[in-house]
């Protein structure tokens, strides 16, 4: 019978990486309902890589992010009913969220005004960057970055630069996949399909992340 060797969770050989993706994505299974709505939030949907990101596309977003903190309205505690200022802070930057997507301000600046809506949280931070051009920058979580740490045998992202890194690996393996064949610039006709096909990628790095945390705890 077939017995897990930790030893080997950290092959890095990317010859079977299609495969990898292919096994992982198939037990990924995820559903927020939209607020106050019965109807899931369709994630590929909200994020309109064609056309500009609209108030309800980011807010819905932010809540299929993380429910608990970044939905609208405050779900809890004494201020429950109340308006979610993380939330509002992410709206009052919307134009900056569309002039980031079609390249009129550059990495750099539009660090800095994630830095400034969430100074704390680099894996909020990284969602606004995914967002705005997911064909770009991967989203991040403790489950994708525990993947990544053990297949590169590299510390868990804490800054910038160590996202970076992240990135650098996630394209890595949707390349060695097939993917894709290059980093997509945005303009593709085909830009939905892209990023669906690079959702899958997350998938699998997320379940894998989770799968490594369940089984040995660290």
């Amino acid at each position: 019978m077939f017995i897990l060797d930790k030893n080997k969770f950290g092959d890095s050989d990317l010859r079977n990486a299609k495969e990898f993706i292919e096994f992982w994505n198939n037990h990924y299974h995820y559903e927020v309902k939209a607020f106050k709505s019965k109807d899931n939030i369709s994630y590929l949907d909200e994020l309109n890589p064609k056309n500009d990101l609209t108030k309800q596309n980011v807010k819905r977003l932010l809540r299929w992010k993380a429910p608990r903190w970044l939905t609208e309205e405050i779900l809890s505690g004494p201020n429950k009913g109340g308006k979610n200022d993380r939330v509002i802070s992410v709206l009052n930057k919307l134009k900056s969220l569309n002039h980031f997507r079609h390249g009129r301000i550059d990495e750099n600046s539009f660090l800095k005004i994630v830095e400034d809506i969430f100074p704390h949280g680099l894996i909020w931070s990284v969602f606004l960057f995914h967002i705005a051009r997911p064909y770009e920058f991967p989203m991040a979580d403790q489950n994708v970055f525990r993947a990544f740490s053990i297949q590169t045998n590299s510390e868990i992202p804490e800054d910038w630069e160590g996202y970076k890194e992240y990135k650098d690996f996630f394209f890595n393996v949707a390349k060695s996949a097939g993917i894709i064949d290059r980093q997509p610039k945005g303009n593709e006709n085909n830009i939905s399909e892209i990023v669906s096909a690079l959702k899958k990628v997350d998938n699998a790095l997320f379940i894998f992340g989770q799968f490594l945390d369940d089984y040995d705890g660290k």
